[in-house]
């Protein structure tokens, strides 16, 4: 029987995998999108995260929404899948879906290769306007979590639209593991990681 039980979000676990423990920004994203950051004094933020009604953007679900748009891919989706998926049992969950297929046609297709871009423009954005709101000393730690970021090309466009965003962004690989981190937070003092 554990002594104590500590309940954190989705969002600080990420944080702590990424960072163990140490200030920085992570950017989530998979069906949806959000950032979290933590600053240098403790203070925490976060940016995005409103849902596909009112954000999201970058997400799976954008990703996904774009291309069922787009008059350029609509050759290479099936007729009529806006409105089976607009019909479906979870729509959002099924827009989304179409994420990896728009980053496979992306290494041939230009159209999904803008949606892909801009995809990585959005979360970039996130990261830069949490930067803005929190207080870093000097370079501000860059993590990401999430279905997109194993697309390769996808996480290669997410680093470089953060460069250009601000060079204050210093991107790192996640420490350890979402898993790894639930299973130390809050059990005394922080691995020493690296």
């Amino acid at each position: 029987m554990a002594r104590s039980v500590r309940v954190m979000s989705d969002l600080e676990l990420a944080h702590a995998a990424a960072f163990g423990g140490r200030s920085g920004i992570i950017v989530m994203a998979g069906t949806g999108s959000v950032a979290y950051g933590r600053d240098e004094k403790s203070r925490a933020r976060r940016a995005g995260g409103l849902g596909p009604l009112l954000g999201d953007e970058g997400s799976g679900f954008w990703v996904g929404r774009q291309a069922l748009k787009s008059a350029a891919l609509a050759k290479k989706l099936p007729h009529g899948l806006a409105l089976r998926i607009a019909h479906s049992k979870n729509p959002i969950r099924q827009t989304a879906k179409l994420a990896s297929a728009v980053f496979l046609w992306a290494r041939r297709d230009p159209a999904a290769r803008a949606i892909r871009n801009q995809a990585a423009q959005e979360l970039a954005a996130l990261a830069a306007q949490l930067g803005r709101g929190l207080s870093f000393s000097g370079a501000i730690p860059l993590s990401w979590h999430g279905g997109l970021f194993k697309d390769k090309a996808f996480l290669k466009e997410f680093l470089r639209a953060a460069k250009r965003e601000t060079t204050r962004l210093r991107p790192q690989p996640p420490l350890m593991a979402p898993a790894a981190a639930a299973a130390w937070a809050g059990q005394g003092p922080r691995p020493q990681i690296g």
